[in-house]
C-alpha cells in the first residue's frame, strides 16, 4: 500500500466517518447538516464517494470543494474510485463497464459533454474525452490516499491484510476485501472499515448501523447506502479524549415513517436474518406465517418468513432476497418505516436501523 496519509487529531477533537456514499449527494448534505458538521471537526469520508446512485459528479465535486473550504476534510480511496485506474491504463473492458452501469461517474461525465458510448467507441478515446474535459477531478481521484492514520485509528475502505505491517496490505485488498470484520488485523489500532454493508454480518436483529468489535479493534460503518433497499448512510462519531473516546452515530435514509398504534412484543426467538451471500435454506417445518429453516452455511436454524422461500426445477430452496427472521419490540407512537406489507399475518419494519416482523395491524 504506498498511498497512506498521517493526520494528527488533538484531544477534545470530533471525528465523523462517512463512506460509500454511491453518489447519493442530497443524503450526505443532509447527514452532515443533521451531525451539525463544524469547521472544528474532522471529517474522513472513506471510500466510494461515486457509482451506483444518481448524482456521483455532484457528490465528488462537492467533497472536493469541502476539502478546500474545510481544514480538516480527508478522503480515502474506494473500489468505486479506483476504476480511474482503469481509464488511465486503457483497459477495454471498461467500454462493457460503461455500458452496462448507467448509474456511474464516467456516463455521467460523458452526457454532461453530450456523448454518447457507440459500438464505434474505443477505451482511448473516451480517455482523451475525460482527460480533456475533467482533468481536475481525474487527477483528485488518482491521488487520493488508500489510509489515513491517526494516533488511535486506521482508516481504510474494506480491510487490512492479517500481517506485521499492515502497511503492506496490497492495494486491491485494502479497497475490497470481503466482510473484514470475521477477519483480524495486527495494526494494534482500531480499524475503521465501509465497503461491506454490515447487515450482511449476523446478528439476532440484522441492523444497518455501525457495529465495533472492541477485541478485534474493527468498526465497520457501511449502512448499505444504495445496495440494500432499506439501507442508510451513516455518520460514525467519534469524541476523542484523553483516557477512552466515545463512538456513537446518526444515519439518513430515503424511507418515509409512519406512527406506530400500539405496543408489540416481538418473540425473542425469531432471530437472525439471510443475507448475502448465504440465501441457501433447507425447510424443515411450515407454519401458517413462518418455515423453520436449516441454513447449510452457517449451521443456523432459521424462521423464514412463507412469501420469501422459492424452490428451483431441481428442488433446492433458497431465500428470495435478503431477509431479516427477527421480529421486533415496538411501543405506540414511534415512527418507524415499512418495508413489506404484503405478506401474510405480519409486516417488514425497519425501527433505528434495525430490520425484522411485527404483526399486521401494529401500524398506520
Amino acid at each position: 500500500m504506498d498511498k497512506i496519509k498521517y493526520v494528527t487529531v488533538p484531544e477534545g477533537a470530533r471525528i465523523i466517518v462517512i463512506s460509500d456514499i454511491h453518489g447519493e449527494l442530497d443524503l450526505l448534505q443532509g447527514l452532515l447538516e443533521k451531525v451539525q458538521f463544524k469547521e472544528e471537526d474532522f471529517l474522513i469520508i472513506n471510500g466510494d464517494l461515486a457509482e451506483k446512485g444518481h448524482n456521483s459528479t455532484g457528490v465528488v465535486r462537492y467533497v472536493m470543494d469541502l476539502e478546500k473550504r474545510y481544514p480538516h476534510v480527508y478522503v480515502t480511496e474506494g473500489n468505486c474510485e479506483a476504476i480511474i485506474d482503469e481509464l488511465m491504463r486503457e483497459n477495454p473492458k471498461l467500454l462493457n463497464y460503461l455500458r452496462n452501469r448507467p448509474n456511474t461517474l464516467y456516463n455521467e461525465w460523458l452526457t454532461e459533454i453530450d456523448y454518447a458510448v457507440n459500438e464505434t467507441t474505443t477505451v482511448e478515446y473516451i480517455k482523451d474525452l475525460l482527460t480533456t474535459h475533467y482533468a481536475d477531478e481525474i487527477e483528485w481521484l488518482s491521488q487520493l490516499p488508500t489510509a489515513i492514520e491517526t494516533e488511535n485509528y486506521i482508516f481504510v475502505h474494506a480491510g487490512l491484510e492479517h500481517i506485521e505491517d499492515w502497511k503492506e496490505t496490497d492495494r486491491e485488498k485494502a479497497l475490497t476485501l470481503p466482510a473484514f470484520m470475521e477477519h483480524s488485523h495486527l495494526a494494534n489500532k482500531y480499524v475503521i472499515v465501509g465497503h461491506w454493508p454490515v447487515i450482511n454480518y449476523s446478528r439476532d436483529v440484522p441492523t444497518h448501523n455501525p457495529i465495533v468489535e472492541k477485541e478485534k479493534k474493527i468498526i465497520a460503518t457501511d449502512g448499505g447506502n444504495v445496495i440494500k433497499s432499506s439501507g442508510q448512510l451513516n455518520a460514525f462519531l467519534i469524541k476523542t479524549t484523553q483516557s477512552e473516546d466515545s463512538f456513537s452515530y446518526q444515519s439518513l435514509d430515503r424511507l418515509d415513517k409512519v406512527k406506530v398504534e400500539q405496543d408489540y412484543e416481538g418473540d425473542p426467538t425469531m432471530v437472525r436474518a439471510l443475507h448475502y451471500p448465504h440465501y441457501d435454506v433447507e425447510p424443515i417445518r411450515r407454519e401458517e406465517h413462518f418455515t423453520l429453516c436449516s441454513q447449510p452455511d452457517s449451521g443456523q436454524m432459521l424462521y423464514v418468513k412463507n412469501e420469501y422461500i422459492s424452490e428451483d426445477e431441481e428442488g433446492n430452496f433458497c431465500s428470495t432476497s435478503d431477509i431479516s427472521c427477527a421480529h421486533l419490540n415496538v411501543r405506540e407512537g414511534e415512527e418507524v418505516s415499512v418495508l413489506d406489507n404484503s405478506c401474510s399475518g405480519f409486516t417488514l419494519i425497519k425501527k433505528d436501523g434495525d430490520i425484522g416482523w411485527i404483526k399486521k395491524g401494529i401500524v398506520e
